[in-house]
């Protein structure tokens, strides 16, 4: 169990240190807005459609459930960070979507296939594939509604042109018109339709598709070398929803639903991945900047080699 542990959570710790020593040794050097781009439009988009496409529609459908426990233990933590930083801590709308796409979207598209790997094996690779498309057409949507119509309204307090309805068609529009979502529901699309990328196609996209969680984890490492630490509330509340909150409500789920011990096992140890970068990428071409994010990410990505060590000892007793 200790070597399983270890093979899980080293190489994530050892590819984000890189980017956190880089980030230290070269301040303000690393082009880190050139390999957002890089992740966000190019290696993701292509990974997340390589995966998706070679989906079997029987599969698609034997993990719906699977897919809605996903989807429900991200959309809870989201939506209740969303209604403290907006109610309680009073922080405007873009500041509120970075912090709440933060904790409810963890880390998968870095952390889960080397993770559920270590623990399950290849078989894991479908999950994983699920969990990276479910995230991406639920919580970039989540947040790149709300950053449009942030800097939308923005806009609008000095140019009063565009109805409330239209601040959100505009928003939707541009959401849904990123790589990042269009790629995984052109995925289904084509797996639906029962089509079959050809070698050479799979070939050419898995070159920028594969080096997705790499750059994932390097671009966080970077993120939280330039991010300034600082411990308060909502720190430890972000911490408590994705660390102990998502974790435990995989579980009251999978019970409740019945679902297969292996698949249960995976969707809980998935739920464990501490936060991810996504939200504090999603939110530097807005020019949101959140030190409470990234304090966030920092105390989750530190304190989840204990909660994902307690997870793998867990899930691997049953």
């Amino acid at each position: 169990m200790t070597y399983q542990i270890a093979s899980a959570l080293i190489p994530f710790f050892f590819s984000m240190g890189a980017g956190f020593f880089a980030g230290k040794v070269n301040p303000g050097r690393m082009p880190l807005s050139s390999i957002n781009t890089m992740l966000v439009d190019y290696a993701l988009p292509f990974a997340l459609f390589l995966y998706t496409a070679r989906i079997k529609p029987a599969d698609l459908a034997s993990h719906a459930t699977l897919i809605a426990v996903l989807a429900v233990v991200m959309l809870a933590p989201y939506l209740i960070s969303l209604a403290l930083s907006r109610l309680w801590f009073r922080v405007n709308l873009g500041h509120a979507a970075v912090r709440s796409v933060t904790i409810g979207m963890p880390n998968f598209a870095a952390v889960g296939l080397p993770l559920l790997h270590a623990v399950y094996g290849d078989d894991s690779r479908l999950t994983v594939a699920l969990a990276i498309t479910t995230a991406s057409v639920v919580m970039s949507p989540a947040a790149l509604i709300l950053l449009e119509r942030s800097r939308s309204h923005t806009t609008n307090t000095t140019n009063s042109t565009e109805t409330r309805s239209g601040l959100l068609y505009t928003a939707l529009q541009n959401t849904f018109l990123k790589p990042v979502v269009l790629a995984p529901i052109a995925g289904v699309a084509f797996a639906v339709l029962g089509w079959r990328l050809p070698d050479l196609a799979t070939q050419s996209l898995n070159i920028v598709g594969s080096t997705t969680a790499g750059l994932a984890l390097f671009s966080t490492g970077l993120i939280l070398a330039a991010q300034p630490f600082r411990l308060d509330v909502e720190v430890w509340v972000g911490v408590a929803l994705s660390n102990v909150l998502q974790p435990l409500l995989a579980l009251i789920l999978v019970t409740i639903l019945g679902l297969k011990r292996e698949i249960a096992g995976q969707a809980i140890l998935l739920s464990a991945i501490p936060c991810g970068s996504f939200g504090i990428l999603f939110g530097l071409p807005y020019g949101v900047t959140d030190a409470t994010a990234g304090t966030t990410l920092v105390a989750s990505s530190i304190l989840s080699a204990a909660t994902l060590s307690i997870t793998i000892i867990l899930i691997g007793g049953h």
